[in-house]
């Protein structure tokens, strides 16, 4: 369905449009409209692909290359999510506007490939589709090539990407010189068999695929290329890409933790939670900052995913709803921007947290809030959930660096908080049109659900977990 709606709107884009000066922005703003009606048409076929969760294990498809079971189907729906919820601000025309005829139809080729990773069960296939999906990100992170941090990220970003696609390559190659097969499932049997009659240096090759997933993903110490890609890049592109490759990959290691030793997951664990906490207590930086939350929250399900705990999509979900409305956030106070930084990303500093919309800086607060960890929030309860599991395992040391490490991020989170309350600016002394300050309705209505629903989640916690339990055990 994806390649039939991507080659009908490459046809449609083909048109003029009633813009002369610029034809080819005239349809992108119906391109976008019927992109997210395609979404919402996938979201309703997955929900129905619920009704095949009696089959456990799962079921095969294309010959045993994908392999769907009830591990998968909630991240790529949660991915579904995050990508219409994204798609709605550029459903409407923006003050600072970053509209493109190619956005959503390179949305759709990256979809094809963030939606199928999570099923991959294939060595050449799980590189295709992670060759897919990341060319697909580098041009849409150059895609505004008129700014040049977005050029320079656009190239930064494939340099490292392919790094980490010549570690995946060695690491196919090795693996099948030595099982002589792809397939995941025959090389987890071969390991199992071999663990157990000699040593355990035999799964050096899926730690060099582990490596480089997370290269991928920009967790530490593989982390430093990725905060400068997230700081170049358009801030409509950073809340894209700093989230849904990080779920595809994270929904594959969960799936396929059998492959896997925990020593190098326990590696990245203890990296990423002391880089995420202690470097933007630095910063002044947004973005940069946002991206070391992001490094750190990753973290955080990395000891979930350890303990193979349902916790995991507890976080998840939270902090996709979380990183959902805080980029949004920041995307809708452009529209109060005199002087911004740039038309791609007009707020980029904390000094630059001034909004004289009261419920919009509300909706930041409370994202803030979350990731602190304060009660009622998801936050609070997300965090709970992995302490628990990881405590249930013995894991006591990751479970205490877990909450220091929460206590140290919530001093930059606070800061925030505080320059959000101190810079309040109730007076609009702009010469600006006043109807240049409402927000747009269709933004504000996804805004303002996705805040009711954050702040009411605990309610619906208990029916989630039981959902949760019942899908996967």
């Amino acid at each position: 369905m994806l390649m039939t709606s991507f080659l009908t709107m490459l046809v449609f884009s083909t048109y003029k449009g009633y813009n002369y000066s610029n034809p080819m922005m005239g349809h992108s703003m119906m391109l976008n409209r019927l992109g997210m009606m395609t979404m919402t048409f996938m979201l309703m076929l997955l929900m129905n692909s619920l009704n095949m969760m009696p089959l456990m294990p799962g079921m095969t498809l294309f010959n045993n290359n994908f392999n769907m079971t009830s591990y998968n189907l909630p991240m790529m729906m949660l991915m579904l999510l995050l990508m219409m919820s994204l798609l709605v601000y550029n459903m409407s025309k923006q003050r600072y506007d970053m509209s493109s005829p190619y956005y959503i139809m390179m949305m759709m080729t990256n979809m094809m490939g963030l939606m199928l990773f999570p099923l991959v069960n294939n060595l050449m296939g799980l590189y295709m589709l992670m060759e897919l999906q990341s060319y697909t990100l580098y041009l849409l992170t150059g895609l505004h090539n008129r700014s040049y941090n977005a050029s320079r990220a656009s190239l930064l970003y494939f340099l490292m990407g392919g790094m980490a696609s010549t570690m995946m390559l060695v690491s196919s190659y090795f693996m099948y010189n030595l099982t002589g097969s792809t397939s995941l499932n025959d090389m987890s049997l071969f390991y199992q068999y071999i663990n157990n009659t000699s040593n355990n240096m035999n799964n050096l090759y899926f730690d060099m695929l582990l490596m480089a997933l997370m290269f991928k993903m920009g967790l530490a110490p593989l982390h430093r290329w990725s905060m400068a890609v997230y700081n170049y890049a358009p801030t409509y592109m950073t809340a894209y890409m700093s989230m849904v490759a990080k779920l595809s990959i994270m929904s594959f290691m969960f799936a396929n933790l059998n492959l896997f030793d925990n020593y190098m997951f326990m590696m990245f664990f203890y990296l990423s939670l002391m880089m995420g906490s202690f470097k933007p207590l630095f910063q002044m930086n947004i973005k940069t900052i946002l991206a070391y939350s992001g490094l750190l929250n990753f973290g955080y399900i990395l000891l979930s995913v350890i303990t193979f705990d349902m916790s995991m999509y507890i976080y998840l979900m939270q902090y996709t709803l979380t990183h959902m409305i805080m980029f949004l956030s920041m995307l809708a106070t452009s529209q109060y921007m005199d002087k911004p930084m740039s038309n791609w990303s007009p707020l980029m500093y904390m000094h630059q947290l001034k909004m004289p919309n009261k419920g919009l800086m509300m909706c930041l607060m409370l994202s803030f809030f979350s990731l602190m960890g304060m009660p009622p929030l998801p936050g609070f309860y997300a965090k709970l959930y992995i302490l628990i599991g990881s405590i249930s395992y013995n894991y006591i040391l990751e479970s205490l660096l877990l909450m220091t490490c929460s206590v140290m991020a919530t001093y930059y989170y606070a800061n925030m908080i505080k320059m959000l309350a101190s810079n309040f600016n109730s007076s609009i002394k702009s010469s600006l049109d006043l109807s240049s300050y409402y927000m747009n309705s269709s933004l504000a209505y996804i805004m303002s659900m996705c805040t009711i629903l954050m702040i009411t989640l605990f309610i619906y916690m208990p029916n989630m977990l039981e959902g949760l339990y019942i899908i996967t055990m």
